[in-house]
């Protein structure tokens, strides 16, 4: 933490708290790719993938926890 967001804190904690939870919510959110699927979900108490990362749609509970990345396989070529 900086001297500027200690000052922040003191003068206006209001906006500093606003300012903390948009920073948290911006480092928390998925990094997706320029060109690959959005990012997703998973239940971990049904399975359902969803791209909602909060709530899943089946058991309607905050169980939902990211889906790693299939890297995809590359054809086996047969030798001719």
């Amino acid at each position: 933490m900086s001297i500027i967001d200690t000052f922040k804190k003191v003068v206006d904690p209001i906006a500093a708290r606003q300012e903390e939870a948009e920073r948290q919510a911006r480092r928390e959110q998925p990094v997706r790719e320029a060109e690959g699927d959005p990012p997703l979900f998973r239940c971990r108490v049904c399975g359902t993938e969803s791209a909602d990362r909060t709530y899943c749609p089946e058991c309607l509970a905050d169980t939902m926890e990211p889906v790693p990345k299939r890297t995809p396989t590359p054809p086996l070529h047969s030798k001719p």
